[in-house]
């Protein structure tokens, strides 16, 4: 059995995992910011919603405005370091071809937060276009990848199999 521990994000909300902890989300159009602190091991996921804005029930993570600073907050609680705290992004595909690319605007949001509240800024991995992902952060190697959904989409069983890879055999 692995001693992995596999933690989902829902959509608007943050999480800590400490090693050997794995944090993991479905992203479209929506952006998975993680934060880490590589030497101590430890990390933050939110999924962003929107750029900015007010609403109750939203979640910490859903505002990009707010949810860099909320998910700071959990990962210095959780045992970072302040002084090594890294930022990256992950997902923001275009998921509708007219209108607004909320992705993008997520994205630049985000990264002008992480710079405000003083964070390195560590890149942004693009989600695909035509569907959404999985984003995985694993704590023990601080890698963080996408991966693509298969054609069927997102479903229980898809989750399930993806927690099966990510844990091992029990």
């Amino acid at each position: 059995m692995s001693d992995r521990n596999v933690i989902q994000v829902p959509i608007g909300g943050i999480a800590t995992a400490r090693n050997p902890g794995v944090l993991t989300t479905l992203l479209g159009s929506c952006v998975g910011l993680v934060l880490q602190d590589l030497r101590n091991q430890v990390a933050a996921l939110a999924h962003v919603v929107r750029p900015n804005g007010k609403g109750a029930g939203m979640g910490p993570g859903y505002f990009a405005d707010q949810a860099a600073a909320n998910a700071r907050d959990l990962l210095l609680q959780a045992g970072a370091d302040p002084r090594h705290l890294l930022a990256r992004l992950a997902g923001g595909g275009r998921m509708v071809r007219t209108g607004v690319d909320i992705g993008a605007r997520n994205a630049a949001a985000l990264k002008e937060e992480c710079y405000r509240l003083g964070m390195t800024f560590g890149g942004h991995v693009d989600g695909p276009v035509d569907g959404g992902c999985f984003l995985v952060v694993e704590t023990a190697t601080g890698k963080v990848s996408v991966r693509p959904l298969v054609a069927g989409g997102a479903d229980d069983g898809a989750w399930r199999q993806l927690r099966q890879d990510l844990e091992g055999p029990k």
